[in-house]
């Protein structure tokens, strides 16, 4: 799983007044990643492929935190690695 480090330079985020709520996204994304496929970090999870499905998911929910708009929209790319996670296709 990536941690605050990682996290804060894909996010180009150089405070720390944001770093509760960064964690608690970090959280949130592997749990939105087990929970659609099965798939945790632990059980296989341990990919470039998981590590950048985290974090697309973080920096949507990032960008977003302001907004009304609090449903998670499909997106292709996530999608893809969503099978790859599941079906076991850990090439990527």
């Amino acid at each position: 799983m990536i941690d605050l480090t990682k996290t804060k330079g894909y996010l180009r985020v150089d405070e720390d007044y944001d770093d509760t709520f960064i964690e608690m996204l970090i959280e949130f994304s592997r749990e939105e990643i087990e929970n659609s496929t099965g798939v945790t970090f632990d059980s296989g999870g341990d990919t470039k492929t998981y590590e950048l499905a985290q974090l697309i998911i973080i920096a949507d929910r990032y960008e977003k935190r302001g907004s009304q708009d609090l449903e998670f929209k499909p997106n292709n790319m996530l999608s893809s690695m969503y099978i790859k996670l599941k079906y076991g296709d850990y090439n990527v």
